[in-house]
Formats: C-alpha cells, sequence, structure tokens
C-alpha cells in the first residue's frame, strides 16, 4: 500500500488511535437555530476526507446534502423535510492540532457557472424524495444538485466529487466551482446549468433511492473511481439484497477525450455479503494503479480491493436494462456467485486491513470517509449535522414559526480518527 509523505501523527508504529475532535461550537457555525427549543444545527455531515497536498496534518472534507429529517405529519404521511432548503454540500479545511482538536480553517460552498449554490435538494429523474420545507411546504428540485458523498483530487488539482442522485460524479474547481458532471445515459433533463454529460451507463439509473455514489477516487493514469453503495434495484431491491453485487465504475478520461483506445467506463464487481441488504459501502481512496481502500459498513471492516483479473461487466449486459446478452431473462443482480461463476463474471478481490472499525470507536459504524497519509489510516463519520432522522411538531406550535420541531442526536459532533496502519 502507498501513499504520500507521513504528516504525523502517532509517535510510534504500535500506538493506538488518536482521536481529535472537530470545533464547530463557534457562533459561525451555528446552521440553524429551532425558534421553539433552541436546539442548533452545527456544520458536520462529513461523507468524504482526503488529504490536503503539501499542507501538513491538513485534510479536505466534503459534507452531504444537509440536515433531512422525517416527519410524519397528522394524516400520517411520512414527509422528507430540509431544515436547510439553501444548503448545499461544502468542501471543508480542516486542520489537525497537537491537542486532539481540529480547527476548520477554510468553508467553500459549491457553487455553479455563475456562482449560484449548489443545493442538496432532489432532481427528478430518476425519481428521489419529494421535499418539503419546515413549514411542509413542497420545495422546488434542482437539476443541478448534488448529495456529496465522496471526495478525491486529481492529478492536476482539481476536486472529483460523487454524488447519490443521479448518481453522478462533479469535477469541481479548487474554488468549489462544479466545472462539469457525468451522469447516466437517458437522465439528462436539458434544465441544467452546470455543463453535464450522460457519459456513464444507463444502468447506474436503477440504484436504490439514496443509495448512489458513495465513494470516489481518482489514478495518477486518468482513472476516476466511483462506487455504488448499495446493489442496483435491478430489477427489484430484493435480487439486490439477495446476491450482493455492488457496481464500480472506472471512468478513463483519456479514453473519454477520444485520446486512448481503451473503453472509456468499465464496470466491476464488488461482492458484499447479502445480510438482509445491510451491508453498504462508504467511500472510496486510491492506494495504488488498480488499488483501492473500501470501507464496508455493517461488517465492520476496511478492505483494500484490487482489479487485477475482476471481469468488466459492461459489454455482457444491455446498457439501458442491465438484462444479461447471454441470458436476457436475468440481470447482473440477480446472479448467485454459482451464477457469476457460469457467465464467467469475477469480482474485484478483498483484502481484509482493518478487523473491526469499531474497535476504534464506535462512531465509525457510520464511516464514511477514508484515506492513507503515509503509515497512518485517517477516517471520519456522518454525524448527520448531529440531527436525529425523525422530526416532531411543536407541542406549542406558534403560528408564524416553523411547523416541524428539531430534534437532535446529543452532543454528536464531527472527529477524525488517525490509526497506524497495521
Amino acid at each position: 500500500m502507498t501513499a504520500g509523505a507521513l504528516l504525523l501523527l502517532t509517535p510510534t508504529a504500535k500506538a493506538q488511535a488518536v482521536t481529535y475532535d472537530v470545533s464547530v461550537q463557534a457562533p459561525p457555525f451555528t446552521l440553524y437555530t429551532d425558534p421553539y427549543n433552541g436546539n442548533q444545527i452545527k456544520v458536520g455531515g462529513f461523507s468524504g476526507i482526503y488529504p490536503a497536498p503539501c499542507r501538513h496534518g491538513t485534510f479536505y472534507v466534503v459534507t452531504d446534502r444537509g440536515p433531512a429529517p422525517d416527519f410524519l405529519d397528522s394524516t400520517n404521511v411520512l414527509r422528507k423535510t430540509w431544515a436547510l432548503p439553501e444548503f448545499g454540500p461544502h468542501i471543508i479545511t480542516v486542520k489537525l492540532q497537537g491537542n486532539g482538536k481540529a480547527k476548520i480553517e477554510d468553508i467553500k460552498p459549491l457553487t455553479g457557472p455563475h456562482g449560484q449554490i449548489i443545493t442538496g435538494l432532489p432532481t427528478t429523474i430518476p425519481a428521489t424524495d419529494v421535499p418539503y420545507d419546515f413549514n411542509l411546504n413542497q420545495l422546488s428540485y434542482d437539476e443541478d444538485s448534488i448529495d456529496a458523498e465522496g471526495i478525491a483530487i486529481g492529478p492536476l488539482g482539481h476536486f472529483w466529487i460523487c454524488e447519490e442522485y443521479k448518481p453522478s460524479i462533479a469535477c469541481v474547481a479548487s474554488n468549489g466551482r462544479v466545472l462539469f458532471r457525468m451522469i447516466p445515459a437517458g437522465t439528462l433533463t436539458g434544465t441544467e446549468n452546470v455543463p453535464t454529460f450522460d457519459v456513464l451507463p444507463a444502468v447506474l439509473a436503477k440504484r436504490r433511492s439514496n443509495r448512489g455514489f458513495e465513494g470516489v477516487a481518482s489514478s495518477a493514469d486518468g482513472h476516476v473511481y466511483a462506487i455504488v453503495q448499495r446493489p442496483l434495484n435491478n430489477p427489484n431491491r430484493a435480487a439486490a439484497d439477495a446476491n450482493g453485487n455492488a457496481r464500480l465504475v472506472d471512468v478513463n478520461l483519456l479514453a473519454l477525450l477520444g485520446w486512448s483506445q481503451e473503453p472509456p467506463v468499465r464496470q466491476y464487481l464488488y461482492q458484499m455479503p447479502p445480510a438482509n441488504g445491510s451491508v453498504t459501502v462508504s467511500d472510496l481512496f486510491s492506494t495504488g494503479p488498480g488499488k483501492l481502500l473500501v470501507p464496508e459498513r455493517f461488517t465492520d471492516k476496511l478492505f483494500e480491493i484490487n482489479l487485477a483479473g475482476a471481469t468488466d461487466i459492461t459489454s455482457l449486459e444491455d446498457p439501458v436494462t442491465g438484462k444479461l446478452i447471454s441470458d436476457p431473462s436475468k440481470t447482473i443482480e440477480q446472479l448467485n456467485p454459482a451464477g457469476l461463476a457460469t457467465q464467467g463474471i469475477v469480482p474485484v478481490s478483498k483484502t481484509v486491513v482493518i478487523h473491526s472499525l469499531t474497535a476504534i470507536d464506535p462512531l465509525l459504524a457510520k464511516v464514511e470517509g477514508v484515506c492513507v497519509v503515509g503509515d497512518n489510516i485517517v477516517l471520519t463519520y456522518d454525524n448527520d449535522f448531529n440531527v436525529a432522522e425523525a422530526a416532531s411538531t411543536p407541542a406549542n406550535p406558534n403560528p408564524d414559526g416553523p411547523f416541524v420541531q428539531l430534534e437532535l442526536l446529543g452532543a454528536n459532533f464531527p472527529r477524525i480518527f488517525v490509526v497506524p496502519m497495521p
């Protein structure tokens, strides 16, 4: 496993993990205050991490779409609500300090070509959540929206950010400006402001809602990798859950530009234990040509995967339906290990790097960021902005205030963990 020069962070190779609490208590990091109970939303939602080149102990973190709790209204209808409809993903610069603290040095919102804020509101194709604000007014969709879940830096210094909605991969300038996006064929609406190209396989639009691209990585040879959090719902969720065939997408940028005769997009299978659909992957980090770190939630492990010898499944299926060319009655997602072997499909290989992430800290049950710095693995988790999954109705509603009351998880603030390489 290879990476850049050692930045810190542990005194010996046998040292225990070091935890850094990210300070978000200052007033500038308050995003919302509930008028009924005073509960505050602070900066959080860390969904990917990457080392800042040539900056000692400094990392870039990307947030997701923002806090969006469920709310059960008086008619027993469950609504997805947005506490901060104007909020969108941000790139946060975090500096580790010697006292077990981490300081936020900079926060950049993602912006469009005219400087407009990229929101975290849903897009329309494929179908996603119906968004409501805290007054239960339906919100508009946003075709440029990004529910960011992973971040990497390309060889030219730009960011790659992946997201769950389409799913898509965005190229982002160092100032946060989204330069262009790559989305699945057939999901272009024509109303996008950001330059958007439907060059990814159409079948990716069959992702389970809120389970699109969860990790992104970039390699020096011009490849960008993105992994889907769960197997596609193709033809349905039951097939996805039964067989655990998640997809890793390999985009060859040189081939897309016509500078290489290689296929522009390849797809590989990442096999996860079915486990009733509970297993999810949550990030990617490139450790060398064709090698990537992958945290796996529920199994509680960190893997290094290797693409060498794995089968590119792209030409084996109909690009739109995902039905096998050799047997149109089946899809890749419906194949168990014996079925994959019959089709000659070899998934990526997996090697355990860390056997238990929650042994480092129970918070890593929701690990969403991994990277390597020298002899250390650096991890972070998604604290959901310290907002509970469900909101409630105020006991004494104010007619002029929001109808939904904010509930918090309870002092669940962002942290970064530095672990010596096993």
